[in-house]
Parts: structure tokens; C-alpha cells; sequence
């Protein structure tokens, strides 16, 4: 599953010095940072950090106090969120949205058919569901209710969904919460096959260890900050990202396995 529009390897989202205030609070503070077609950018940062109001300001949900995001070279500012998904953006959320009363297939084939309402790609909504109930797994559970599963499973069901509508960029909030670790290696498995067919996936995922082992770049957000950004060994190193997750201080901190826990 290709994604529509990617030139392998170049900028789908760039945000450039995002700020969001909520009254005297800064929830995020001049955040800039990128993904690329072609590969899986990791976000990560401890609970409360601004990761979901940030993917909120990506997505149209929330206005951003000042900075601009761009989509494949669009500027979004001022764009409502149906547009910007129309221009190939998708998103699941923390708090798991899923129609429960239908089926898992039923639930993927409308995102299909919404896709092919206002698009002018020619693939029959069946067949595209059919594929991704295939590729992500859930053939097994096509025709049973969404609130009859487990909810790691039902996770997958939201993430084909969003796949249905064919997104060249995907924002994936905390994926992989409720699966367990074999569910997890299928997870990282496919967000990288993903990538490699062409896609830009922006990943936020409390399992730390998942998100570097398939992250070709992954950004830290503390306090509404970025603290850092490189590769998964770069960022591992890094006292202040350290720091942020062991809490305590980056002179005080000597231990060289890099952050081991704490939320996405």
C-alpha cells in the first residue's frame, strides 16, 4: 500500500516554531520539527509533555498562539481539519475512536468509502478494506464487533481505518497501548513497512523501546519543549532527554543505557 503523492524521502510535515498558550499556561513553545516520506519519525516525551496538543495543532484541532504547519509544501494555516485530511493526512488518538456497534470490517470500509468520496482514486472501498484487514491482521475478527475485542486489538481497527483513506502522512498517537510484545513486534514491523511503501509516519508511543528500535529520527518534547532530536543512539545519549525521563538532574545522571521508561 503505497501512500498517494510521496516522493520517497522528502518533507511531507513540517512544523516550524509552533507556540500554544491555554490562558497563562504554555502548552507547547516554538516546536519545530519534520517527517519524511519513507520512514517512521518518532515523538517522544514523559506524560503531559505537549505531544497530543501538538498532533492537535497538526491536525486543525487546536490554533496554534504562532507558527506555521505545512503539509507536501501547503501551508495549513487557517485550513479546517477535513481539508488537511483531504490533502492526505490521518491521525488515530489516545483515547481509542472506533465506531464500537459495527463490525471490524464495517469500521475500515468506512473510511474507504469516505476516502473515495471526495478523492478520485479509482480503488473499490471493498477490495482496499479487504487488503488492509490482510496486512494489519484482523482477518480472524472482520465480522465481529468492535466492542467485542480487546482493546489493543481495537487500536489496529482505528489505524486501518485510517489507512483506508490512503494518507501520504499518518500520526499515530500511542498505537501500540494494550498490545502486548508480540503484538508490538507486529506493530513496528508493519509502521516500518509502511514507511518503506512511501508513507510519512509520525509516532508518539509510550513503549520507548519501540519507537527506537524502528524510528529513523525521533524528536523529545518536554514541557512543551524540544529537547532533542537525531537518531535512536543520538537521542539515547543525550543527558537532558535522560534527565527527562530518570528525573534528576543532567551532571547527576551516569547511566549510559539511556531512558528506559515513562510515558509517551
Amino acid at each position: 500500500m503505497r501512500a498517494e503523492g510521496n516522493p520517497q524521502g522528502g518533507v511531507v510535515l513540517a512544523v516550524a516554531e509552533v507556540s500554544v498558550s491555554f490562558g497563562g499556561i504554555r502548552a507547547l513553545h516554538q516546536v519545530s520539527l519534520e517527517a519524511r516520506a519513507g520512514g517512521v519519525t518518532g515523538l517522544i516525551g514523559p506524560n503531559g509533555a505537549g505531544k497530543t496538543t501538538l498532533f492537535n495543532v497538526i491536525t486543525g484541532l487546536e490554533k496554534p498562539t504562532q507558527g506555521r504547519v505545512g503539509l507536501g509544501g501547503t501551508d495549513l494555516s487557517g485550513m479546517p481539519p477535513h481539508r488537511r485530511a483531504r490533502l492526505g493526512m490521518a491521525r488515530t488518538f489516545q483515547r481509542l475512536e472506533v465506531f464500537g456497534s459495527l463490525s471490524v470490517r464495517d469500521n475500515i470500509l468506512t473510511g474507504a468509502e469516505f476516502h473515495r468520496s471526495w478523492s478520485r482514486h479509482a480503488d473499490d472501498p471493498g477490495s482496499v478494506t479487504e487488503e488492509i484487514l490482510d496486512r494489519i491482521g484482523l482477518r480472524a475478527v472482520a465480522d465481529l464487533r468492535v466492542d467485542a475485542i480487546p482493546t489493543g486489538m481495537a487500536r489496529l481497527v482505528e489505524l486501518g481505518r485510517a489507512l483506508a483513506t490512503r494518507p501520504r502522512l499518518l500520526l499515530l498517537d500511542e498505537p501500540g497501548s494494550g498490545l502486548d510484545e508480540n503484538e508490538s513486534e507486529e506493530l513496528g514491523r508493519l509502521l516500518v513497512d509502511l514507511g518503506e511503501a512511501g508513507m510519512a509516519v509520525l509516532l508518539v508511543e509510550h513503549d520507548v523501546d519501540l519507537v527506537m528500535r524502528i524510528s529513523e529520527r525521533v524528536f523529545v518534547l518536554d514541557f512543551g519543549r524540544i529537547i532533542a532530536s537525531g537518531s535512536s543512539s543520538e537521542v539515547q545519549a543525550n543527558p537532558d532527554v535522560r534527565a527527562a525521563y530518570l528525573g534528576t538532574q543532567p551532571a547527576d545522571v551516569d547511566d549510559p543505557s539511556g531512558p528506559g521508561g515513562g510515558g509517551a
